[in-house]
């Protein structure tokens, strides 16, 4: 219970009683936390005084509120590391010891747009090979794929997308890959990403665009990758 004789405000007594719960795991990733009325009732404390403790919790990404939901305790965020050799999702994934798994939603050759031929220096139109995945992190929707892949590569619309397509490239095709240029940007969730990541329309996601070289600097493929904005952090080391 809180101290109301402790000089320490009832505020941050409330907070750090329940960052212990979630420390404790009495409260897990996803679970809902008492309503701030069952806290008022609970604790005897004013709204005002439940309000502060859980945004300071929220800002420090152990909570998140969720529109209809109430607010929950956040999931762990995974590691994308800018410093580190080039990795596949998967690879990287299975670095921070997460097991993931793959939905693959659509596979088919298409006309580039002028955009995508830019990434892929090739001619607007030609074709290429799209493919759309849903990635799951121990079961939880996580992050969409989508990747559009030189027909110089060998890859087909019959090949396995299910596990990594850095492998693919490697094992079946014999492409040494050898770099690759990453845009990094922030957006808002709408529509189908809203959809297939379990997002509320305007939801923060990163969006992350890569444009892989082969060894004689050749793109092979260009794929955007949308995360789910609460699930994700992005580090970088810096020397000056």
């Amino acid at each position: 219970m809180l101290n109301l004789e402790s000089p320490v405000p009832l505020y941050y007594q409330l907070q750090e009683l329940l960052r212990n719960k979630i420390e404790e795991r009495a409260y897990k990733p996803g679970d809902k936390i008492p309503s701030e009325k069952e806290l008022v009732e609970t604790f005897d404390v004013s709204r005002i005084t439940v309000r502060n403790a859980i945004s300071a919790l929220v800002f420090e990404g152990l909570l998140v509120k969720k529109q209809g939901r109430g607010t929950i305790v956040a999931h762990p965020r995974l590691q994308e590391d800018g410093n580190s050799r080039l990795l596949s999702f998967t690879e990287k994934m299975a670095q921070q010891g997460i097991e993931i798994s793959t939905e693959v939603l659509k596979v088919l050759k298409i006309p580039a747009t002028q955009r995508v031929a830019d990434f892929l220096d090739i001619q607007g139109g030609q074709q290429v090979i799209y493919v759309k995945r849903l990635r799951l992190a121990d079961g939880e929707p996580i992050a969409l794929f989508e990747n559009y892949i030189s027909l110089d590569t060998g890859v087909t619309e019959e090949d396995d997308f299910s596990q990594s397509v850095y492998q693919l490239y490697e094992k079946k095709c014999g492409i040494k890959i050898s770099g690759a240029e990453k845009f990094i940007e922030a957006s808002a969730a709408g529509g189908e990403h809203c959809e297939k990541l379990g997002l509320v329309e305007g939801e923060p996601t990163l969006v992350i665009r890569i444009k892989t070289l082969d060894i004689h600097n050749k793109p092979i493929e260009f794929s955007e990758g949308f995360y789910r904005g609460d699930r994700f952090q992005y580090s970088l080391s810096l020397t000056r």
